[in-house]
């Protein structure tokens, strides 16, 4: 009885070993492509921000030149 313990006891570990190794490794590998959406993301979130901010900023006419 206490043989099976240890057995099952090393099969759990083993199993939870190779779980955090697969999905710590998941992540290495797709860290690449996730930095890419993000700084794309950001680009077009600044890009439009900017372009909100300069029609706010700039006047709905301009006025009369006067020398």
């Amino acid at each position: 009885m206490k043989s099976l313990l240890i057995k099952i006891g090393v099969g759990v570990s083993v199993t939870l070993n190779l779980f955090v190794f697969t999905v710590s490794m998941y992540g290495l590998l797709t860290q690449d492509k996730r930095i890419e959406e993000n700084r794309k993301w950001l680009k077009e979130t600044i890009e439009e921000e900017v372009y909100k901010q300069i029609k706010f900023v700039m006047p709905k006419e301009s006025g009369d030149v006067m020398r």
